[in-house]
């Protein structure tokens, strides 16, 4: 007679306040669970799902320390695989602040990616209270889908330009809480001007799924300038900002 499968979620140590939920655990807990000997060779098979913030270096420890305690054969984790946009398309040098995976078109006009949260990620490093993942992790991955639906899908079209992005306006609605938990992002652009390679115009839904609801849905509306355009516009506006400021410093510190 086969054993009941006994299933377990696995995130990343920050979410530790999520961790309260019933067979949720930490990379740490578990490791201490494996070496105290909570898991016996011949108890029920045990599947571990890894979720938010558990890195591939994680897994390695974890694996390594089951095989120590003689139990790779009971207590198996599955880590998903998943090929993260790179900075060209996220605009974000170091990896572990990128978050979008896995991104695919389905039409002209809709796309998706999945949410990956690293444990390191820049916006959990001073600010994680409760069981939720803050708001401005969901801002920041629409930010990053609707950088990297632009530059896979439309500006590769002129690879000899580079591109200067512009939000015009960028309004999020919070639905439902974000847990450190597997989530999709839909991608649905509601307006295209492209006829001009100098300056690409959009408008887009960007909405954040999880567990069967909407967590969060993202309106923008963004340009995509060529870049020596609006570097020399940028460039004329600093240098009057400074010259402002050095010929009234007291209107420029109260924003005048």
């Amino acid at each position: 007679m086969s054993q009941t499968l006994h299933s377990v979620v696995l995130v990343g140590d920050r979410f530790i306040g999520f961790a309260v939920q019933e067979n949720v655990f930490t990379v740490s807990q578990l490791l201490d669970r494996i070496r105290g000997g909570f898991y016996a060779p011949q108890g029920v098979p045990v599947l571990i799902e890894s979720a938010q913030g558990v890195a591939e270096s994680d897994v390695v420890m974890i694996v390594e320390e089951l095989r120590h305690q003689g139990l790779q054969e009971r207590v198996q984790i599955r880590l998903q695989p998943s090929t993260l946009s790179g900075a060209g398309e996220v605009h974000k040098r170091v990896v572990a602040n990128a978050l979008i995976a896995d991104l695919y078109q389905v039409n002209d006009v809709l796309y998706g990616a999945g949410l990956r949260l690293h444990n390191d990620n820049e916006l959990l490093l001073d600010h994680q209270t409760g069981q939720h993942v803050q708001g401005m992790v969901a801002v920041e991955a629409s930010r990053q889908m609707f950088l990297a639906v632009t530059e896979r899908y439309y500006a590769a079209q002129w690879p000899q330009r580079r591109y200067y992005y512009v939000i015009e306006s960028m309004n999020t609605d919070f639905e439902n809480f974000l847990f450190p938990l597997c989530s999709t992002i839909e991608y649905r652009v509601t307006k295209a001007q492209v006829q001009d390679p100098a300056r690409l115009s959009f408008a887009a839904d960007i909405a954040i799924h999880q567990a069967g609801r909407r967590a969060s849905l993202t309106q923008v509306a963004f340009t995509a300038f060529d870049a020596e355009l609006i570097e020399a516009k940028e460039d004329r506006r600093a240098r009057q900002a400074v010259e402002h400021m050095l010929r009234s410093p007291m209107a420029a510190l109260s924003g005048v």
